[in-house]
């Protein structure tokens, strides 16, 4: 049996920037844990605009759906990548606000380009709509670190529905294997000369750390951080809309992998950057 994953939980290292970006403090503390929350990271503003674009994105607007349904499940479980380019309100929230500079800062890289945008939904009574144990960058055909999700909540996310992390697990940068969030099938393109993800709701060693949020909380994570969620067994939809940017130091590996995180003229070791990921922050030297 795995650990009481209530009783078990250790706060995410928290910090309010209602009134700034992050500072060296959350900084560091991302770097040592792998994740932190901001809270108050957008305002409602911010939310409304993103809510304004979910209908267009789930109808068409993303590059890549996948919409869960389960007999046993009243709702849907549904994500959508990459919409920015088509849904003009995603754009905005992207391009238009500080949600750059929220992720520039944690990340401390001289350039800040994005992947792309994620959006989750798990509807009402979606119990069965777990996701599993994984890292975001077992998905992605990158060699390197320097990936940052940004992950913020549009709705109230109690503890029995929030997320899960394993502190500290991004530290050795070993990828494991990749899942299928569906849970019925293996993932698309596993890797399986990778090791298998450990059990890690049944190592004691583990340690697990979660939080409540509110809409316009903000958790931000290394891509090689393991996360994890339940589902949502309440009469409430709960969804997050997370954008994916690119520090330095990364650069493409051509290996099988969704469309969603490929360009074309993208080759083996290049830049990643291009119309698609474009940069979006980068300091001045004396030389530009």
């Amino acid at each position: 049996m795995g650990r009481d994953l209530q009783k078990h939980i250790t706060p995410i290292c928290e910090f309010d920037v209602a009134g700034g970006l992050p500072g060296s403090r959350a900084q560091e503390a991302y770097r040592r844990d792998g994740v932190v929350c901001l809270r108050n990271a957008h305002d409602k503003a911010w939310l409304s605009l993103v809510e304004s674009g979910i209908d267009e994105a789930l109808s068409g607007g993303s590059q890549d759906i996948d919409i869960v349904e389960k007999a046993q499940d009243a709702g849907r479980f549904s994500f959508s990548s990459q919409a920015w380019q088509q849904v003009d309100s995603f754009r905005e929230a992207i391009f238009d606000s500080r949600a750059p500079d929220l992720a520039w800062a944690l990340l401390g890289s001289h350039a800040l380009t994005l992947f792309y945008d994620f959006l989750l939904i798990k509807e009402a009574r979606t119990a069965s709509a777990a996701t599993p144990w994984h890292q975001d960058h077992a998905y992605y055909p990158l060699h390197g670190t320097g990936l940052i999700n940004c992950w913020t909540a549009l709705d109230r996310i109690p503890m029995d529905t929030a997320l899960r992390f394993w502190r500290g697990s991004h530290a050795q940068a070993c990828l494991y294997q990749s899942v299928d969030f569906s849970g019925d099938t293996d993932y698309r393109h596993a890797r399986h000369d990778r090791p298998a993800i450990p059990a890690i709701d049944d190592d004691p060693t583990a340690e697990i750390l979660g939080c409540e949020l509110e809409p316009g909380d903000m958790l931000a994570w290394d891509s090689y951080t393991f996360h994890s969620a339940s589902g949502n067994p309440r009469n409430t939809r709960r969804a997050a809309f997370s954008i994916n940017w690119i520090g330095d130091g990364i650069t493409f590996h051509d290996i099988p992998s969704l469309s969603t995180y490929r360009a074309p003229g993208l080759v083996e070791g290049s830049s990643i950057e291009c119309d698609k990921f474009p940069v979006v922050r980068q300091h001045r030297t004396l030389a530009d």
